[in-house]
C-alpha cells in the first residue's frame, strides 16, 4: 500500500518539523511517543518507524503478573511502614487512594 501526503516544514523551537497527518500514522500503526528512524541521501527523506516497544494483546491482573513469583519482599528498614504495608504518604497528584 502506498499514501502520499503533503506537509510544510515547519519551525519548532531551535529546529523544525514535520507534522505526519493521523490516517498515516494510524495506517502504520505509529503514535505518539514512538521512536522514527530518520534517513536523508541526497534525493529523498525516509522515515522508518522503530519497532521497539512491547505490546499486549490484553489485560493482566497484579495476580496473573506474580502468579510463578515465589520471593518475598521486604521494603529498606528506612521506608516507612504500616504493619506490613509501605505507607506512600499523602497523595501528591490525581492518584487514586
Amino acid at each position: 500500500m502506498t499514501e502520499t501526503a503533503t506537509a510544510t516544514l515547519t519551525k519548532w523551537g531551535n529546529g523544525q518539523g514535520v507534522l505526519i497527518p493521523k490516517r498515516l500514522c494510524k495506517n502504520l500503526g505509529i503514535e505518539p511517543g514512538d521512536r522514527l528512524e530518520i534517513t536523508a541521501t541526497e534525493e529523498c527523506i525516509t522515515i522508518l518507524p522503530i519497532r521497539e516497544r512491547a505490546q499486549r494483546t490484553r489485560r493482566v491482573s497484579i495476580e496473573e503478573l506474580f502468579a510463578d513469583y515465589d520471593g518475598t519482599y521486604e521494603p529498606p528498614s528506612e521506608w516507612p511502614t504500616i504493619g506490613n504495608e509501605i505507607d506512600w504518604g499523602e497523595p501528591q497528584g490525581k492518584e487514586l487512594w
